[in-house]
């Protein structure tokens, strides 16, 4: 007897590695979270040799592509039609092009702080350039990499709560989104109490409040942030 590949099983692989890309996903009526999860995950054709054309989403052509499926396993990422990809994918925020090249330090070798957008986290992140070459996902500061990259939201409620140092005693580095000079500001938390207006560091205040990611990602922070708080 040799061994056997059982092809054209269901799938129904956990999508435990999708974590932070998942907060850029609206929530839409009859689109489900875990559907537009698989649409972040990459390609994958399975250990089998057949060769059945499925569909799966790019996110760096933010586009719906055939590919041939090898039957058996693989990942979410996988659709019967175009139009089943499509309806389940459209929803994914749009992103600059330029926004999803990946960060290039280039050949040289000076020593600056950049920043770049990382199309897996979502998040603008900090890299080192070395002063020539690279690419154009590059930006001299923070801000300038959120407003180019990040899609055109309404910021969550939770930015527009007001400094509050809280009700302990304690002296804890933290930053809050200021929103009259649209910026996000260092103070002290005291660790306890306070609202959901409270980062740990300036690049997570910037990446929620410099552009929003919508009710979804308010409702996650905020969570997060009590649930810190207790």
């Amino acid at each position: 007897m040799g061994l056997q590949c059982f092809c054209y099983l269901p799938l129904q692989r956990s999508l435990e590695l999708v974590s932070l890309p998942s907060l850029l996903l609206s929530p839409v009526s009859g689109v489900s979270a875990e559907k537009q999860r698989a649409c972040l995950l990459p390609p994958d054709d399975g250990p089998c040799r057949a060769l059945v054309p499925r569909w799966y989403y790019d996110r760096h052509t933010q586009s719906c592509q055939e590919f041939a499926y090898g039957g058996c396993y693989g990942n979410a990422n996988n659709f019967l039609t175009f139009d089943d990809c499509e309806k389940s994918c459209w929803t994914i925020k749009k992103v600059p092009k330029l926004c999803r090249m990946e960060a290039d330090g280039g050949p040289c070798r000076s020593y600056l702080r950049r920043y770049a957008f990382n199309l897996s986290s979502m998040k603008c992140e900090e890299f080192i350039y070395g002063g020539c070459y690279g690419n154009g996902n590059n930006f001299r500061d923070l801000q300038s990499c959120v407003d180019h990259c990040l899609p055109e939201k309404t910021g969550p409620l939770l930015c527009y709560n007001p400094k509050d140092e809280g009700l302990c005693s304690s002296s804890v580095p933290r930053y809050y989104y200021d929103t009259k000079t649209k910026s996000c500001k260092e103070f002290r938390y005291t660790g306890c109490g306070g609202n959901a207006n409270n980062f740990v560091t300036e690049m997570d205040c910037y990446n929620v409040c410099g552009k929003g990611k919508g009710f979804l990602l308010f409702w996650f922070v905020f969570f997060f942030s009590h649930k810190q708080l207790k």
